[in-house]
């Protein structure tokens, strides 16, 4: 008889599992409100038409109440990612010219509400040509942080949102000062002023290699806002994590990923965003902003009500025409004409995970208002099944032919999901890629987005990439699919702002010693 060990019993024991779990997946993935999971997950680079536009690339959209009172809405925007700490002359700078905005809906409606603004201007002054005497500064120099340039931001409720007692945009807080970059530690002297400088000719190294740029440095720039509200914004730790070289080999994923068969690669997965930094804008809302005269029955949460939900999503948008005009020296570029919407974001994976290459790029020039039309059948029949089938998956998970042909579709079990079981019309104007949250109730996945709050300071609840990729291929939240990482490189704050301090320039990130190439890739 051939010898078992105990791995491999343990290996085929949780092989079962998935496999009952995915059999049994459309039932169970009833459960996924029910459970009220908190996931976190991203866009990256997802579309074509983001790839040469950065400023406008969304990756991650958050939203979530305070819990236990409610009395705060938390909105956070990432986007501009894959910054490596130490990369340019100028690093990570806020975009002038473009108009990032958090819009609220309420109900089951995606009519926007409220709208809240941000924009940001950078200013140089301009010098005349360098000469021997000149002083240290000014825009002669060769690094940002030396030319005395200015990064600050506007922030707006924008005209029309509910509540507003005056005509137009109604200014929250003008000038306010963004947070700058963490460079390094002769930065934090020479420019942030956070200790004493010590040259070359000290003899010491100190001011070279012990960096001052830290938690309270940061929190100095949290911003109040006239209604009550705090917003900052700048480079922060990028808080997502994926085995990004898995996925986008056509979905290789490890064994840890999919419940130990012996056809997956080994583990294991390996976090592509670790040490890179991107820029977040961070919003602390007073609820009476939004529901002036209380929460509906506030502390409980009714199924059959839509009252007390917020239909929440993040956009960018430019002017139409970007003309080329050497005067401007902050961004070479003019801009005329309509803004016009270049990028989107609201739940995890939406145009990552479901929509097709092909409409990608529609899906950021659109609103959500009528994405039941134009991405309707990207839900219904999401094309992950079909890849997972022709990659083997099922087959060797030992799911029947007739369970993989309910996961091909229709899954309404997927829209029910999003639109947390509420009674929500499937149509357009009333379901569409938002994260969807009763204020009534402390917020957990789908009701909201919450960042932090797992295990360990530097976990999330729950590792949304399995909770989504496994509702979508198994039928299943819990399956356990596609686990891959599921802890940050850096903790998460459980307070405002919540997100991590940015990886500094000089000591962290990803440059590192350079070796000889290997003329052949070694087996792992």
């Amino acid at each position: 008889m051939r010898h078992i060990t105990k791995l491999q019993m343990a290996r085929v024991a949780e092989r079962r599992v998935t496999l009952k779990r995915i059999s049994k997946g459309l039932i169970a993935a009833g459960l996924f409100v029910a459970a009220g999971t908190t996931a976190f997950a991203s866009s990256h680079r997802e579309a074509l038409a983001i790839l040469n536009e950065p400023c406008a690339d969304n990756t991650d959209t958050f939203a979530w109440v305070s819990p236990g009172t409610h009395d705060k809405l938390y909105l956070i925007m990432d986007f501009n990612p894959l910054h490596e700490p130490g990369q340019g002359n100028q690093g990570l700078r806020a975009c002038n010219g473009y108009r990032y905005e958090f819009h609220i809906a309420k109900g089951a409606s995606l009519q926007d509400r409220i709208v809240y603004r941000v924009e940001f201007t950078n200013t140089l002054v301009p010098a005349k040509a360098p000469g021997p005497t000149d002083p240290l500064g000014g825009g002669n120099e060769l690094l940002w942080q030396l030319t005395g340039g200015t990064e600050t931001m506007t922030v707006t409720r924008v005209a029309g949102s509910d509540f507003q007692t005056t005509d137009g945009d109604v200014i929250l807080g003008q000038s306010l000062p963004v947070l700058p970059n963490n460079h390094g530690p002769q930065t934090d002297r020479l420019v942030y002023q956070l200790g004493p400088f010590q040259g070359y000719d000290s003899g010491t190294a100190t001011s070279r290699e012990v960096g001052l740029y830290d938690q309270p440095f940061v929190d100095s720039y949290i911003q109040k806002l006239s209604n009550g509200g705090r917003i900052i914004a700048g480079q922060f730790d990028d808080p997502y994590q994926l085995d990004e070289k898995g996925i986008f080999d056509l979905v290789n994923l490890n064994t840890n990923d999919l419940g130990g068969i012996p056809g997956a690669r080994r583990p294991p997965g390996k976090d592509v965003f670790a040490g890179f930094n991107l820029f977040s804008i961070a919003i602390e809302m007073p609820m009476t902003d939004i529901f002036p005269s209380g929460i509906p029955h506030n502390g409980a949460g009714l199924q059959n009500s839509t009252d007390s939900l917020l239909r929440v999503w993040a956009s960018i948008s430019r002017q139409q025409t970007q003309t080329v005009d050497s005067t401007n020296i902050i961004t070479g570029l003019k801009g005329s004409g309509n803004y016009v919407q270049v990028g989107r974001n609201a739940l995890p994976l939406f145009n990552a995970g479901l929509v097709g290459t092909q409409r990608q790029t529609l899906y950021l020039h659109t609103s959500p208002m009528n994405d039941v039309t134009n991405f309707g059948n990207d839900i219904l029949y999401p094309v992950l099944v079909r890849d997972a089938d022709a990659l083997g998956i099922y087959k060797a998970l030992g799911v029947p032919a007739s369970a993989v042909a309910t996961l091909r579709g229709p899954r309404l079990d997927i829209i029910q999901a999003i639109n947390l079981n509420r009674p929500i019309p499937v149509a357009d104007g009333s379901t569409g890629d938002v994260i969807t949250l009763d204020a009534a109730i402390d917020s957990q996945f789908p009701n909201g987005r919450r960042m932090g709050g797992g295990a360990a300071p530097n976990m999330n609840q729950v590792n949304v990439n399995s909770v989504l990729i496994s509702l979508i291929v198994a039928g299943d939240p819990n399956a356990g699919l596609a686990k891959g990482v599921e802890v940050n490189d850096k903790n998460y704050l459980d307070r405002f702002p919540f997100l991590a301090p940015a990886h500094q320039g000089l000591l962290q990130g990803h440059g590192g010693i350079n070796v000889p190439t290997e003329p052949n890739i070694p087996t792992p």
